[in-house]
């Protein structure tokens, strides 16, 4: 057993992407540590119960992407680390080297965000998830809500940070602390139907929260050397390990080049430093997983 885990947390249709994203921090990104994979128990997960692999099932009935909370939860203090990634990260680097090196900022949690202006502040997380689900009313529907978020939380007007990547000490987070969320949940359920674990893990964390570095991850973009721009903090030398992709920009997704020559490459079409189509690479990865990780 190592002393670091990569956890990753997903619905059942998303086990390929798992799967080929553990593969991908092994061969991309030469991890030497364990893997979780975290469940509700409606995910059947059996074809991820490989040497290597943990399957922790969360007492969630269904799933949701509130079943993150349980990233932390007292079952990882048998780790000293823990990396969270989503599916839709890529790694390009060295992940041992880099967690190393950033683990010089414990006991706060890493989390992607809390430098950029383009991000917003936290509520803005909270009104994007509320007219999301809500139907469009969102925010104007309870204002009283919003009044009691500030209330209770000082960070609603500060730069949000996001968790699609979060490195962290188990033994820093305090016991309890998955309670905490799901009661915060509820007490802001109606700002909140879909159940988005974002808002409500920035707002009840924030303080014990600090930026990854630039060596770390970013945003896919961040890292194309047109977008390095000083008021992003750039200096030219960064060379991050862990890029997040996003949505419509996922690596699984296939995108196509123009038939006009000279016409740019579709976003998230090649990651330049793997020099690699992204979708292939993904493909790539999924075929080697009982390679990577056979059954003994």
């Amino acid at each position: 057993m190592s002393d670091s885990v990569i956890v990753i947390v997903a619905n059942e249709s998303y086990i390929p992407q798992v799967k080929s994203l553990m593969v991908n921090c092994r061969r991309q990104g030469n991890w030497k540590g364990d893997f979780c994979f975290i469940a509700a128990k409606n995910v059947q997960a059996s074809s991820l119960a490989r040497p290597g692999i943990e399957i922790m099932v969360a007492p969630d009935e269904e799933w949701s992407m509130q079943t993150k909370f349980h990233v932390f939860s007292d079952y990882f203090r048998k780790w000293d680390r823990v990396l969270c990634l989503d599916c839709d990260v890529m790694v390009q680097g060295d992940l041992n080297v880099a967690c190393d090196k950033l683990a010089e900022k414990f006991p706060s949690i890493c989390c992607d965000g809390g430098q950029q202006p383009e991000e917003g502040p936290v509520v803005r997380q909270w009104e994007y998830f509320d007219d999301c689900f809500g139907k469009g009313k969102g925010r104007q529907a309870h204002p009283e809500l919003y009044d009691r978020l500030y209330d209770r939380f000082d960070c609603m007007d500060k730069l949000t940070y996001t968790v699609d990547i979060m490195f962290f000490s188990p033994q820093s987070i305090a016991p309890g602390t998955v309670a905490t969320l799901q009661a915060t949940h509820d007490e802001f359920r109606e700002a909140n139907l879909g159940k988005a674990d974002q808002p409500v893990v920035v707002s009840v964390l924030y303080d014990q929260m600090t930026p990854i570095t630039k060596d770390f991850g970013c945003w896919f973009p961040f890292d194309e050397p047109s977008h390095r721009v000083a008021q992003r903090g750039w200096h030219g030398k960064e060379e991050p390990v862990i890029l997040h992709y996003f949505s419509w920009f996922a690596p699984w997704i296939v995108k196509y080049l123009s038939v006009n020559p000279g016409d740019p490459e579709p976003g998230a079409y090649r990651n330049y430093r793997l020099g690699r189509v992204c979708h292939e690479l993904y493909a790539e990865n999924l075929a080697a997983f009982d390679k990577e990780f056979p059954i003994t």
